[in-house]
């Protein structure tokens, strides 16, 4: 498991995208446990939102009923009209991603999977 030290240097990583805007790894409880905003990015929610956004995407942890069936999920991908969010799941966390509208969404999963392929 890695440490949060090494979870925060993933997330300024990920972040170096210009069409990241935010990258956030939530625990299996629910909790942020490190995150990065694009630098001159203004969060487009508050922290209420921003953790109702995080209850929401934390319903992957439990939803694996389909799981035997179809497979565990790779990843989740919610378009809005002001931006796109991605949600992977790797091991006891959850990566959470908000991009530009435009962003290119499976070239950035296909970069952080491979950030995290050691920890899938």
């Amino acid at each position: 498991m890695m440490n949060d030290t090494e979870l925060s240097e993933k997330c300024v990583d990920i972040v170096i995208n210009k069409e990241i805007r935010f990258c956030g790894i939530v625990n299996n409880m629910g909790r942020q446990v490190v995150g990065a905003y694009q630098k001159g990015i203004t969060p487009l929610v508050d922290s209420e939102e921003h953790k109702m956004c995080m209850e929401y995407s934390l319903g992957m942890f439990i939803t694996t009923d389909l799981d035997d069936a179809l497979g565990s999920t790779e990843y989740i991908i919610s378009k809005r009209k002001k931006v796109t969010m991605i949600s992977i799941p790797v091991k006891d966390y959850l990566i959470l991603i908000s991009v530009e509208s435009n962003a290119n969404e499976k070239e950035i999963i296909k970069k952080v999977l491979s950030m995290f392929k050691n920890d899938l």
